[in-house]
């Protein structure tokens, strides 16, 4: 093997070698959070006199995002909702608001801001496949609770539902309108 081939060889094979660790250098957002929007995005929710149905347009699916606070005595949440690195709205308490999205695998984010600030203490994420014609519903539950020796804690979980019970708590939620804040 003359030199000129065995240094292509060793600098191919550093670079090959060194792909993983470059791999682990991508920002902790960057990583399975592909549905989240600009970190810094804020938003104002107010209620809305819009319909409480939907049907998707010609060509399109359409994807309702509803926040439950369980447990919350004390402050209520903020929530955005993203999909593919875009921020489509945000609910405030047990509410909800929906968006149309053109078929295709696609990716959801939802961040839950407790008391004003821009940290996602509450981060879900989940992925789906939508179809033109279809109506897709997601939960975002979030669950404050006070244990006995008075510390918090927080979760919150992001999971598809069948359209029954998406249309249940639809019903039994309000309709919000959002927009980001400059």
């Amino acid at each position: 093997m003359t030199l000129r081939i065995a240094c292509k060889v060793f600098v191919l094979s550093t670079a090959l070698l060194s792909l993983p660790a470059q791999a682990q250098k991508k920002p902790a957002a960057a990583i399975g959070l592909s549905g989240c929007g600009d970190p810094a995005a804020k938003f104002e929710v107010k209620p809305s006199k819009g319909p409480n149905t939907a049907q998707p347009d010609a060509g399109k699916a359409l994807v309702f995002f509803i926040e439950e606070d369980v447990n919350t005595q004390f402050f209520t949440h903020t929530t955005r909702a993203g999909i593919d690195g875009k921020w489509m709205g945000a609910t405030h308490g047990s509410s909800y608001f929906y968006f149309p999205v053109d078929p295709g695998v696609h990716h959801l984010c939802a961040t839950t801001q407790i008391g004003g600030t821009t940290e996602d203490v509450l981060t879900a994420v989940a992925h789906f496949k939508a179809e033109a014609g279809g109506v897709y519903y997601f939960e975002m539950k979030n669950i404050s609770m006070k244990d006995a020796s008075l510390i918090y804690s927080n979760d919150a979980t992001l999971f598809p539902l069948d359209s029954d019970e998406g249309k249940y708590l639809t019903s039994r939620f309000p309709l919000v309108a959002s927009h980001q804040k400059q």
